[in-house]
């Protein structure tokens, strides 16, 4: 869903940007979709000016625009570090509206029951930054120039409780099987 309205927001302005959170394991791990024209502002991409932008260009950038993205899509509690695996394939410098995938790594320094994000990503580009999060558990936040913060329970702390509520009538109804069956 938030891939669906990334690409319509991309069709119409950049300055649009998206992630998706996931939980794995004790660590949350987000994967990023920027436009290559939010991205060229942020490192020189084509080092060798061929107007292609190659994964060797793109490893050599990604430490600097995975510190950007980490110091500007922050967690509370959390530090960030790039996905040095996720590495973008071959792109034509002039072709902006291309979406570019990235990932980061959000390590809790004690475990989480929410979410507690700041997002300023792109604002000193000045115009009107948009970037849509989808939490785990699928709720989506938009942080634009009106909301810079969100927070949301992770979705292992929104899971238990209900969880626990569909719990009790399936072992009611295990219950009432074994009594009928002896």
């Amino acid at each position: 869903m938030t891939a669906l309205l990334l690409a319509v927001a991309l069709a119409h302005e950049s300055g649009v940007s998206s992630s998706r959170l996931e939980m794995r394991g004790g660590e949350i791990r987000a994967t990023f979709t920027f436009s290559l024209e939010d991205l060229a502002g942020l490192a020189r991409l084509d080092a060798d000016r061929n107007g292609l932008i190659e994964p060797a260009e793109w490893t050599q950038v990604l430490p600097a625009i995975a510190a950007y993205v980490g110091d500007h899509f922050r967690i509370e509690a959390c530090r960030s570090e790039g996905d040095a695996e996720l590495v973008p394939g071959a792109v034509r410098v002039g072709d902006l509206r291309t979406p570019i995938t990235l990932a980061l790594r959000y390590l809790p320094a004690r475990p989480l029951d929410r979410l507690k994000i700041r997002c300023d990503l792109f604002r000193e580009h000045g115009g009107s930054p948009r970037h849509i999060a989808e939490f785990p558990g699928g709720e989506t936040v938009i942080f634009d120039n009106d909301r810079r913060q969100g927070e949301r329970p992770t979705a292992r702390a929104g899971l238990s409780k209900w969880w626990i509520a569909g719990l009790i009538p399936a072992l009611l109804a295990a219950g009432l099987q074994i009594r009928k069956r002896s």
